[in-house]
């Protein structure tokens, strides 16, 4: 039985059809992992809902002001999103191969960056898997390191009273 807490992505992105398929394709690529996605239209949505979710992971649009003028722009919600929490990782999606963008979005704090292309979605499939084995090492490393402090734990208790009963 798995007990351990989903990972949750939110999705962000103005295009709803774009969206619904990301969302299919990410719930069917990784159908053994336990995960909870949730779409929004902009910025300032996801925003609403972030304090209360606490998503490990967002997926962004870069323009996300194309179809509503005065909404945040991928890069304010990635600022915006890393002031809450600057451990989230954050994985730009754009239709534009422009280096300028790509290097302002890992400046602000993007974990990856994905142009939208006809691979777009195993670009988005092997972002998201480095990202899970990032997440599972640093679980792993904090366990260990759990470990060892208890050993050390144990290894000074148990020279006190040997040093005690030497006393």
């Amino acid at each position: 039985m798995n007990t351990k807490k989903p990972i949750t992505i939110f999705i962000v992105e103005d295009n709803k059809l774009f969206s619904k398929a990301l969302v299919a394709d990410i719930e069917n690529t990784f159908s053994k992992k336990s995960i909870k996605i949730q779409s929004f239209e902009t910025g300032e949505t996801c925003m609403l809902r972030f304090k209360e979710e606490m998503p490990q992971i967002v997926i962004t649009d870069y323009h996300l002001n194309s179809k509503y003028p005065d909404a945040v722009d991928g890069i304010k919600l990635l600022d915006l999103v890393k002031r809450e929490n600057p451990k989230i990782y954050v994985v730009m999606l754009t239709s534009e191969d422009d280096i300028n963008i790509a290097l302002k979005s890992f400046h602000h704090g993007a974990s990856d960056y994905v142009v939208k292309t006809e691979t777009k979605f195993n670009k988005i499939h092997y972002s998201l898997a480095n990202i899970f084995n990032l997440m599972d090492a640093k679980r792993e490393a904090l366990r260990n390191r759990s470990l060892l402090f208890g050993l050390i734990t144990a290894l000074i208790t148990i020279s006190l009273i040997v040093a005690i009963q030497f006393l």
